[in-house]
Formats: structure tokens, sequence, C-alpha cells
């Protein structure tokens, strides 16, 4: 599921929040977090990163730098709790140059 689709410069690096508030209940928390990015427009580029990933009981930060301008991204964030829910959800990224 595509969650949010942002636009963003080569140079910027910013972070980038998912609250799972609504979907943890019973005590649950997250208890590991995976991403993976790929490149809708050229499957060979790998310029976009997501360099730091940081979790709370209840929120995703996802820290995101780089992308070649003209090019769409697509990250794949997983989530898991302590009761082995999972969840899966995309932030697609599209990057300019000024």
């Amino acid at each position: 599921m595509i969650l949010e689709k942002y636009e963003k410069q080569p140079w910027e690096r910013a972070d980038y929040d998912t609250t799972f508030q609504d979907w943890l209940n019973g005590g649950d928390v997250i208890d590991a977090v995976t991403a993976t990015v790929e490149c809708l427009t050229d499957p060979a580029d790998t310029t976009l990163v997501v360099d730091k990933i940081e979790f709370t009981a209840d929120r995703v930060k996802l820290w995101v730098e780089g992308g070649t301008a003209g090019q769409r991204y697509k990250i794949t964030a997983r989530v898991t709790t302590q009761f082995d829910r999972r969840d899966e959800y995309e932030l697609v990224f599209k990057i300019k140059d000024a």
C-alpha cells in the first residue's frame, strides 16, 4: 500500500515519520523495522538510500537522502511487533532538481 508520495531534491536529507498507534492494540509494540529501496524508472539506480531507521513503541522514522533528478523511487518498509503482527507500507519519492 502506498502510504505517501513526496518530492525531494538530490542533496536533501530528511526524516519521514509514520505512526502505528491506531494499528497497535493490547499493549503490542514495534519490535523491528526494515526498509528497501527500488528505483521505479531505472532499476540499476541505487542513489536514493535509507541511511537510518529509528522506531519507538508506535512510530517509525526513516532518514532518506540522495536520488537522481528525474527518477522515481519506492521505499518499502516492513514492521514487526513483539506479538508478531506484521505491516508493510510504501513511500514514493520523485526527485527533482530545482
